[in-house]
């Protein structure tokens, strides 16, 4: 089974939806690195600024390793410079900034007179930790960062993750100085969170703003696919009769626009070939009637009694030269008929006209054409009057009734029937063989026969539909045919839609 594939548009659509839906995901995961990175780069600058204050100031005697008692002069609880050990009113007025730390409202983790926690922005800071590089630290206060100690003792700095006793994650930052290695570090739990929010939230948008830049994509799409619908369009109102109209440029000298003047190009020529093949159909069908005329009256001449009679070969060589240059004639008449007709040179003599007698000289005149015995034509119509042409409606009804004669046997019968709408609706139907479904759409094409061996024995070319279809267009109505195979055929010709001189109908 043959799979469809999918249009141009819905390629373009889930192109547009998959492009869209990557950037989507890209941008997030962009967004979420680019905030990991900046609340990380504040936990940075947060412990390296109080290590800073803690270097610029001098330690707080609490801070340090060992058993090392308290600075005299300072008040119980008291830190030093930068590390307040109680806030005062002076010191809940100045601004927070760098070198300023608030106390959180509990005490430290290890308790022992230890401060609270203290706090830079949002971020969790906890008590330095003042280490001697050849001593024993305090085993009430350990090292935040045993890995950082030792690095910062061969490095000069070190800036790591680690747990914590707690086993909450730590921001350790380890400085050397003289004979001591300073550490700062930050709770992360905080930070964390805020990440894991942002990254639920970010997640959480994923799904509603990708369908609506998917549908926004499609409606983008069926805009800038917009210029190829209306190109569609003026491609499919193109007619063989109106090749002198040309693709609107879309503009922009895109590859559509390319596409369309390449296009226009092609209809330049097509339109330049039509009309020389018109010109030459009617100039060659022109000239042709001349020579024919002569030999008509050399045969017709001939063939009349005189002083000399014939031999019975040579009256039969004649005679068939005779019915040839009548075929011809007619062949001819009907090429230069059916050109006139496609240059729109075709001219309407409309008159006032009798239904019943036109198509009664109608199916005089192609019964004389057809062999005896033929099947009977019976005409189905009322008493009306016309206003149309003639001649052209009579060219018509001949040839439509001779072809429906053609293809009857004589034990069937042709029907004419009329209804007196507006328009003026005529059929004609016959009891005959019938025309096979893949036939009817190519019927009416010029030289088409469905089974050429047999119309040629009968004396068709496959003019007589194609020059009915021209007629009945300038006429300006429409013609279609119906047939079933093995039951007949029938020919609906309507009148008077877009004609000029309009058709009247009067019982």
């Amino acid at each position: 089974m043959k799979r469809s594939k999918l249009s141009m548009t819905w390629r373009a659509r889930l192109l547009n939806g998959a492009l869209s839906g990557l950037a989507l995901i890209a941008l997030v995961a962009l967004a979420q690195s680019r905030i990991r990175t900046v609340l990380y780069d504040a936990v940075d600058r947060a412990v390296q600024s109080q290590a800073e204050e803690a270097l610029k100031h001098g330690y707080p005697p609490f801070m340090q390793g060992g058993r090392e008692g308290r600075s005299e002069g300072r008040g119980e609880g008291r830190g030093g410079p930068g590390f307040p050990g109680e806030h005062s009113d002076n010191d809940r007025s100045r601004p927070q900034g760098r070198g300023f730390f608030d106390f959180g409202r509990g005490r430290g983790p290890f308790g022992g007179g230890e401060p609270p926690i203290l706090r830079f922005g949002t971020t969790a800071l906890l008590p330095p930790r003042r280490i001697p590089l050849h001593g024993t630290p305090d085993p009430g206060r350990p090292l935040w960062s045993e890995a950082g100690f030792e690095a910062a003792k061969q490095l000069g700095k070190d800036m790591r993750e680690e747990r914590g006793s707690d086993g909450k994650l730590l921001h350790v930052f380890s400085i050397r100085t003289d004979g001591h290695v300073l550490q700062t570090a930050a709770s992360l739990e905080e930070t964390q969170a805020a990440l894991a929010e942002i990254q639920r939230a970010l997640y959480a948008l994923i799904l509603p703003v990708g369908l609506l830049m998917a549908l926004l994509g499609a409606v983008l799409t069926d805009i800038a696919f917009a210029p190829i619908r209306k190109l569609a369009r003026a491609a499919a109102a193109l007619q063989p009769t109106n090749l002198a109209a040309r693709l609107p440029q879309p503009g922009g000298r895109d590859t559509f626009d390319q596409l369309v003047t390449v296009l226009n190009a092609m209809l330049s020529r097509m339109e330049a070939a039509f009309v020389r093949q018109k010109r030459f159909t009617a100039d060659a069908s022109h000239e042709l009637r001349t020579p024919l005329a002569v030999i008509k009256a050399a045969t017709s001449f001939l063939l009349e009694p005189g002083d000399e009679p014939l031999t019975e070969r040579q009256r039969r060589t004649l005679s068939r030269a005779d019915r040839t240059v009548d075929r011809a004639n007619t062949l001819v008449s009907d090429l230069l008929l059916l050109a006139r007709s496609e240059n729109g040179s075709l001219t309407v003599q409309a008159e006032s006209v009798d239904l019943t007698e036109l198509l009664t000289e109608a199916v005089r005149a192609a019964e004389s054409g057809q062999p005896s015995p033929h099947a009977p034509v019976l005409l189905e119509v009322p008493d009306a009057t016309l206003t149309t042409d003639p001649k052209l409606l009579h060219r018509v009804v001949v040839n439509l009734v001779s072809n429906a004669l053609r293809h009857t046997s004589a034990e069937g019968k042709v029907t004419i029937g009329a209804a007196l709408t507006d328009p003026l609706v005529l059929t004609i139907t016959d009891t005959g063989e019938g025309i096979a479904p893949e036939h009817l759409e190519r019927l009416g094409e010029p030289f088409y026969r469905p089974d050429a061996s047999r119309a040629r024995e009968q004396g068709g070319v496959g003019l007589g539909l194609a020059l009915c279809k021209e007629i009945v267009n300038t006429l300006g109505g429409t013609l279609t045919i119906q047939s079933t195979v093995g039951v007949g055929t029938t020919v609906i010709v309507a009148l008077g839609q877009t004609m000029p001189t309009p058709v009247i109908i009067s019982s």
